[in-house]
């Protein structure tokens, strides 16, 4: 009965106490199999018959897991972990241009530029020379009318004595010798040839006394700048 008291009985609903494995997992670390752990791993194995994974052969766990899995060593997880994306691209080589292409390119730009230096040279010229012809065909009016009003007034008085008409035509005098100072002369028309460029025509009248084509009568005075047509001459032409 001693005996029996002095037994340690297992108190009821105890779980059952587990031997401790100890596993390869347990006891390989990335440095390998080292002091204890090379012991119990041996121990191990030579009580299951299974040598364990040999100390520093780096990869050999994964090549191990990559056999055990079916796939190669080194390929994509299947567990959809991505690889990390590949480097950038090396880039292109410069394209080389051949000297045939660069030679025409440059002689190319040099003609561009002789014309841009032309063609500035050429419009600054134009611009001083032909700079007043807006205030020029603005002061024609004016000077049409100081010619009617001599014209007038010498029909109706008779009287070139007048003061005030001897006045009229002076101005009208210096007037037009200051446009002819500055380039400005008027266009021969009457009693000549029709000329397009000149002139412009408003009616057409029939003559016995002249050809076809030939200016009969001037409404209208045209006048020259220079060279460059600044009003035509408004004319009736024979037809």
């Amino acid at each position: 009965m001693a005996t029996k008291a002095a037994r340690k009985t297992k108190p009821k609903g105890a779980p059952a106490k587990r031997p401790v494995q100890t596993t390869f997992d347990d006891l390989y670390t990335e440095e390998g199999v080292t002091g204890r752990g090379a012991e119990e791993a041996s121990a191990a194995a030579r009580e299951t018959g299974v040598a364990p994974p040999e100390a520093g052969v780096p990869g050999q766990a994964d090549s191990e897991a990559a056999a055990g899995s079916g796939r190669e060593p080194g390929s994509a997880s299947t567990t959809g972990e991505s690889e990390p994306p590949p480097g950038p691209a090396a880039a292109a080589p410069a394209e080389t241009v051949p000297a045939d292409t660069l030679e025409e390119r440059h002689l190319r730009l040099r003609a561009e530029f002789d014309n841009y230096i032309k063609r500035t040279g050429r419009e600054k010229s134009e611009l001083t020379a032909y700079g007043g012809i807006a205030m020029v065909r603005a002061l024609l009016p004016v000077l049409d009318d100081l010619k009617r009003t001599v014209a007038h007034a010498q029909e109706a008085h008779h009287d070139s004595a007048d003061p005030l008409l001897q006045g009229v035509v002076m101005v009208l005098e210096k007037f037009t010798r200051l446009l002819e100072a500055e380039g400005v002369r008027p266009i021969e028309a009457l009693g000549k040839p029709f000329d397009p460029l000149l002139h412009e025509a408003l009616l057409r009248r029939e003559s016995a006394d002249h050809p076809e084509g030939m200016v009969l009568e001037e409404f209208e005075t045209g006048y020259l700048y220079r060279d460059r047509v600044i009003r035509h001459a408004k004319v009736v032409v024979s037809g």
